[in-house]
Parts: C-alpha cells; structure tokens; sequence
C-alpha cells in the first residue's frame, strides 16, 4: 500500500498530521540535514501506524521556474546541492521509521511550465546542463544508495535522442540514462500513468502499460487498465525480464 504523503498522510487523508511542505523547510537555516530526518521519521511512523508501506515521496525537483504550475511549494528550495541533501535526509527519516521512499520526480520536474497531470511538459536544456541542476539531487541519491525512484511524465529531447517522449515511457532516459549509464539499479516507479500526459497516447488498452515497462519502469503506479496491461507485458516481454524485476521487487 503507497501514498503520496509529501507533507505527511494529511497531503491524502483528511484530520490526519500535517508537516511543513518541503519549501518551508527548505529555508531552515541550521541543522537542516538533521532536523528534515527527524520529520521524515515522524511522517514515516504515522504511515506505519496507519498500514502503509510506501511513501511516493520526497520531490528532489529543484525549483529553478517560478511559473511552474505543479512543483513549487513541493521543492526543497533552488539550489541543486542543497536538494540533494534534504531530499535524501527525508528519504532517510521515512527509511529509519520502517518504510520506503523513493525521489522523485526523475529526470526533474523543476523547471516546467506544464502540469504533467494535464500535458506533456518539456525542459529545453542540454545534456550538461541538466546534469548539473535536474540530475544532480537523484545522482547524489544513488551515490547514497537509495533505492527507490519515481520516473515523471516529462520530455527532456537531449536526453532521449532528440524526441519529446515523456521520461516514463522513454527506454533511452530510463533504461541507458538512469540504469547503465548512471548506474541505478533499485527499483524504478512510473508515476501515476492516469496522468494526461501519457493517458491519451495510446488509446488501446494495454499499450501504455506495455511501454512503461519495456522503458525499464519496475512497478507501474496508478494504471487504468490492469488487467489488459498485464496481459500485453506478458505478450511482449521475455519470462527473464519478468522474472528480474519480480525478484527485485
């Protein structure tokens, strides 16, 4: 059982504890490491307490575009490195309460204009400069040894041959980029593919299901059509790799 539980079970389950968004205290000025730990261990403690397992949370977005319509106030703040840090302090608290966490929303979500709930948004930046802000907080958190990670519906071209797929359904940013060449080997999470920007692509039953997987996505969050996805997997996937990502599971 998962959540999105950013600020703690209140962001989905009403009269429940609510804690800071991750902007406020991305503007802790001391202790800051130590202090979002301890949050992500109490947010972590109440899921327990209340069955769930999974937080899909925290965003290592950096919030690099103030008319983005979607991650504001879910940003620890505009500096790369300090994201990387916070993010995986809260990662680390919610891991320390007996659950797991995940960063999301890979390749980085920061600096879009499009709600990826409604459209397709798309980061015009080279290679090297999304290396050095929208890939930084997730290679810090693989370095760190974190094991889970959300992969968002955004298109970023210089990351995938030049075409404006979304990132979760994109095997060259997934499979080349995240697991070779940055040499990820968690589990990877779609995000929630109900999500416009990829619902509408594929208007047979199945196909999108199919494409997040073969992209390199190891659990597929929130799909429409389970049973038809499960049936177009096991039409077109091999029994190994089935069997590798049911065993990582």
């Amino acid at each position: 059982i998962s959540i999105d539980g950013e600020y703690g079970l209140a962001m989905r389950i009403e009269k429940t504890p609510q804690y800071p968004f991750a902007i406020t205290l991305g503007a802790i000025q001391e202790n800051a490491t130590e202090l979002i730990e301890e949050v992500g261990f109490k947010m972590g403690l109440d899921m327990k307490a209340a069955g769930i397992h999974l937080n899909l949370a925290p965003c290592s977005d950096v919030n690099t575009n103030p008319e983005n319509p979607v991650i504001g106030y879910r940003s620890f703040g505009t500096n790369p490195q300090q994201v990387a840090e916070l993010s995986l302090a809260m990662y680390q608290g919610m891991k320390k309460a007996g659950i797991g966490a995940c960063l999301k929303h890979f390749p980085g979500h920061g600096d879009t204009k499009t709600d990826s709930h409604l459209g397709l948004p798309v980061i015009q930046k080279t290679k090297d400069e999304l290396e050095q802000e929208e890939l930084l907080p997730f290679l810090f958190g693989i370095d760190h040894d974190v094991e889970m990670i959300m992969v968002g519906h955004l298109a970023a071209p210089a990351l995938s041959g030049g075409k404006e797929v979304a990132a979760s359904i994109s095997r060259e940013i997934i499979t080349d980029l995240l697991k070779t060449e940055m040499g990820f080997n968690g589990i990877v999470i779609s995000d929630a593919l109900n999500m416009k920007a990829v619902a509408n692509l594929f208007p047979e039953p199945g196909q999108l299901e199919w494409q997040a997987f073969h992209a390199g996505n190891d659990i597929l969050c929130f799909t429409d059509h389970v049973k038809e996805g499960i049936e177009k997997i096991a039409e077109h996937a091999s029994e190994e790799e089935i069997d590798a990502v049911f065993e990582k599971i």
